[in-house]
């Protein structure tokens, strides 16, 4: 009788230990700010995420977690956090208040985030009075951008559960830890990026190595897959609709040692940016070129790329990938060199932009949009005009033409050296 008393007492505590259960965020492949601070309002835009995280499982283990993010500056973040854990009859709740600071290395795509998050905390046992005091939490996090390399890492705060109906029940728990990664984005075309990443994760008395990967297709739609050894399995997959709403959905299975029942979390996001504060369109189409180049390396004198054709991909519309790269050249007379005004003959012939070379500011699927930025610029002293090529979709914006080559080439060259102008590019039309 005494050896079954031990053997029922040791599956109880082995039950207990291989029954825990770290309560990841199971979105978090494809919404890095449910725990990262640092990747708060990233994208530039306010929105407002909801997500229901629950077991398939008779026994009451569910998860809520609110998240707002407001960005008024590219380079300052804010937000709010909220969450909510159940298990039985125990809650665990955490409020958190969530900043980001950004820190450009140089350019655009080589920069620091930082992020810092401060709250409280507390568990409570239903229906009693035992409520424990509120304490105070935090969350830290940094990561280093350099194109499409990203390496960071974040100190947080997990609430622990414990899934299994033969365990006893015990309070919900939470442990402090850490989790560092490496990911890197490949582009495999102007529609589809797909990011591999590896991950240390350090909770509680589990150390766990994940394996995890992003497809994401033309911005909208995203397919997430991660692996973390000996715990656990999980898919997500979201995706965008009527341009302001996302959709998420996304299932994790024990691995391993780990014992718990699959769980379940579905999610929806609202996009509340303004239009004031969206960029425009043509530098938005100016970025994902630019993006294109990646760390392609500077030469001293290289014969500039001069594009002949614009890669056609979607409805939300890519400049051409190739054009001129900044470098060092030899100084030249910018007097020397005539530019376009008003007095100019007009580049239209047959309703399109006839042959030569165009130094390019930016493009437009949408004539009347073109035309209004070209408006706005003329109304901050910039002279420019629109123009649509043969066949394409496209309306250029263009500050130049030239039909020589050379002088078009040295027009380019001095016009990035410009303030505004450094994103400019040259557009051959034959």
């Amino acid at each position: 009788m005494k050896k079954a008393n031990c053997i029922v007492l040791f599956l109880f505590v082995s039950i207990s230990i291989f029954g825990q259960r770290v309560v990841f965020p199971n979105q978090n492949p494809i919404n890095p700010y449910l725990d990262d601070p640092s990747f708060l309002a990233l994208n530039g835009r306010y929105n407002m995420t909801g997500i229901i995280q629950a077991s398939d499982t008779n026994i009451s283990n569910t998860s809520q977690y609110v998240n707002a993010q407001l960005a008024p500056f590219d380079n300052f973040a804010f937000g709010l956090d909220y969450s909510n854990h159940s298990y039985q009859i125990y809650h665990y709740t955490q409020l958190f208040l969530n900043t980001r600071f950004k820190f450009n290395l140089g350019n655009e795509f080589n920069y620091i985030n930082l992020g810092a998050s401060i709250g409280i905390d507390r568990v409570n046992e239903n229906r009693s009075s035992n409520d424990n005091s509120f304490s105070s939490v935090y969350k830290l996090g940094a990561h280093y951008t350099n194109f499409n390399l990203t390496i960071g890492g974040f100190l947080t705060t997990y609430p622990i559960q414990n899934d299994l109906s033969l365990a006893p029940i015990e309070p919900l728990t939470s442990s402090d830890g850490y989790t560092a990664y490496a990911a890197y984005r490949i582009r495999v075309s102007d529609n589809l990026r797909i990011t591999p990443m590896a991950k240390y994760n350090s909770y509680s008395d589990l150390n766990i190595v994940e394996g995890a990967a992003n497809i994401n297709y033309k911005g909208n739609y995203e397919l997430a897959l991660s692996y973390k050894d000996d715990y656990s399995f999980n898919a997500t997959i979201s995706g965008r609709f009527f341009k302001y709403f996302r959709v998420s959905y996304s299932i994790e299975s024990a691995l391993g040692s780990q014992n718990f029942n699959r769980v379940h979390s579905v999610g929806v996001s609202v996009d509340l940016t303004p239009k004031e504060q969206e960029i425009p369109e043509w530098l938005a189409n100016v970025k994902r070129s630019r993006e294109k180049l990646g760390r392609r390396k500077k030469e001293k004198k290289p014969e500039p790329i001069i594009t002949e054709t614009v890669e056609q991909t979607s409805e939300t519309e890519d400049i051409a990938e190739d054009f001129i790269t900044e470098t060092n050249t030899e100084k030249t007379n910018a007097s020397d060199t005539p530019v376009m005004s008003e007095d100019s003959p007009s580049d239209i012939e047959n309703g399109v932009l006839k042959s030569g070379y165009y130094i390019i500011l930016g493009s437009f699927v949408n004539e009347n949009n073109a035309n209004k930025e070209v408006e706005r610029l003329k109304s901050q002293g910039i002279y420019a005009r629109a123009g649509r090529k043969t066949g394409d979709k496209f309306y250029y914006i263009y500050v130049d033409r030239y039909d020589d080559k050379e002088l078009a080439v040295e027009r380019t060259f001095s016009k990035q050296k410009e303030d505004g102008f450094n994103k400019v590019w040259l557009l051959r039309i034959k």
